[in-house]
């Protein structure tokens, strides 16, 4: 982007057709970091969402800042809107509960950047820079949906989201620009057993 105000633009008008096609029931989730999550949450603000929770995550193994200038980025934060502030929506309290040892789930996620079998990637490289590691679009995906919902994933990348939604038997739309990423995700997401 050229700048703030370019990247403002273009996410008021994301997250604006998000909101168009999300059902009055239905939640978004965004994920970011310090470079950006805050002007996504002020705009999110501005076209009418409703901060359910900001969840973080917490890289156990984040990668070192070999350069030594700041401190190493060792999290990343989600955001979790409705569409109409009291809305009723989905919340799978007991689910998440139970991925969390039988006790009340936090909004600090502590889970590991995808490494080994689960790191995809094409020709001995990283396939994609950002891949998500499963288990948190597993929580983001179990915590906010039910078998049978659609989710929608308008920067789909490698198809992490898609994998998962298929996963929990959800069904998912992702949409890419990248025809590279578009192939990984389509040949990722047809090995996965119903």
């Amino acid at each position: 982007f050229d700048g703030f105000a370019a990247y403002d633009e273009f996410t008021r008008v994301w997250l604006s057709e998000c909101r168009r096609i999300l059902k009055d029931h239905g939640t978004l989730w965004v994920i970011g970091t310090y470079h950006n999550i805050y002007r996504v949450g002020s705009i999110l603000q501005d076209i009418g969402y409703w901060i359910l929770n900001d969840v973080i995550w917490i890289k156990s193994n984040p990668m070192p800042n070999f350069r030594g200038v700041r401190f190493t980025n060792a999290q990343e934060t989600l955001i979790w809107a409705q569409k109409e502030q009291g809305a009723a929506y989905t919340f799978n309290y007991q689910e998440m509960k139970a991925l969390n040892g039988a006790l009340q789930m936090r909004s600090d996620w502590t889970i590991p950047l995808c490494t080994g079998r689960e790191r995809l990637k094409v020709n001995g490289r990283k396939a994609h820079a950002t891949q998500k590691p499963e288990a948190l679009l597993q929580r983001v995906i179990a915590s906010s949906s039910k078998p049978g919902d659609l989710v929608l994933d308008p920067f789909f990348g490698t198809g992490t989201t898609g994998a998962v939604a298929k996963k929990l038997g959800r069904n998912w739309i992702g949409i890419e620009r990248d025809p590279q990423y578009v192939i990984i995700a389509r040949q990722r997401i047809e090995t996965i057993q119903e």
